[in-house]
């Protein structure tokens, strides 16, 4: 028997994505390279490895056995290798961060540094909304999450990053009108772009609009910060959104800022895991080095934040 290990990530690939040609596309290679792959390791048992129902691939009992002997065997290779880089004195293994949408903002620059000092280490990094983020973070499918709302049932270690100020924003055409409708508390004649409900940009709104008995008029509501960006700058209402979703909009002229007693709504970034989390070294690394520099890294790329 000679089976080789891309034979077996192949395997591995098409059983995760149920596809030749998405298992090729994840990985930049072509799909007649994945199916030579798969071939040569078919031809090696008198069993089928996989099967085809509808237009998927599916393993066969005997090839998710394999896959699973192929999930072991990199598992201590991934091993080994992170054993000869600490005999050498350098950091490796992998790190996997879950970032609410705004968080995609800033998280970039959180990890540049660390990664240019430690090339060995791997960051995966999931960018979605705040259910989701803690829902992998209490399956103990990420390690880390980078978040500014936290729940009630809060149950996690945190490093506190940096203060996060939610602004009234809309475009520059519509801030003078706005500004005197706010001013005269005539809320309803100002439309509002809304986030989703349950993210944490929704909830902080809500908060601060719900202790002040202010009703708003809901115009349209999308899932992410970009699309509130877009309706805020094509003129369609005004809305809520964290400083540094709008940075660089409002660095250009292209979105403003609305004045009220109690704006900016002021939180905090933070980086949270599980309290029973263990961690590997490279996330201990990681935590210890952004405790360390947390102040540098946002002062040089968010001075005005």
């Amino acid at each position: 028997m000679n089976i080789s290990f891309q034979q077996l990530r192949a395997l591995q690939l098409v059983a995760e994505h149920n596809s030749i040609t998405k298992a090729a596309k994840s990985i930049g290679m072509t799909q007649p390279a994945i199916s030579i792959q798969l071939k040569n390791l078919q031809e090696q048992f008198e069993v089928p490895l996989t099967e085809v129902v509808g237009k998927k691939i599916f393993m066969t009992e005997f090839g998710q056995q394999l896959v699973e002997t192929a999930d072991k065997i990199f598992k201590e290779l991934n091993q080994v290798e992170q054993k000869m880089l600490d005999l050498k004195g350098l950091l490796a293994g992998k790190i996997s961060i879950s970032a609410v949408s705004t968080g995609k903002y800033i998280i970039p620059y959180l990890i540049s540094d660390f990664m240019k000092l430690h090339p060995h280490v791997e960051i995966s990094l999931e960018v979605s909304n705040r259910r989701t983020v803690f829902s992998h973070l209490q399956k103990n499918s990420t390690d880390l999450a980078i978040v500014s709302v936290l729940p009630d049932d809060f149950d996690f270690e945190k490093v506190t990053l940096a203060k996060n100020r939610w602004q009234l924003a809309c475009s520059p055409e519509n801030a003078e009108f706005y500004q005197e409708q706010i001013d005269n508390n005539q809320w309803q004649n100002v439309p509002f772009v809304l986030r989703e409900s349950g993210s944490g940009t929704r909830v902080m709104m809500e908060k601060f609009f719900n202790h002040r008995n202010i009703s708003v008029k809901s115009k349209m509501e999308f899932a992410t910060n970009e699309a509130v960006k877009q309706a805020l700058m094509a003129g369609l209402g005004a809305s809520v959104l964290s400083n540094f979703s709008i940075y660089q909009e409002k660095e250009e002229g292209r979105i403003v800022t609305l004045d009220y007693p109690g704006l900016p709504i002021v939180g905090t970034w933070d980086l949270v895991w599980l309290k029973q989390k263990k961690h590997s070294p490279a996330v201990l690394a990681f935590i210890r080095w952004i405790s360390e520099n947390k102040e540098r890294l946002f002062e040089k790329h968010f001075p005005e934040a």
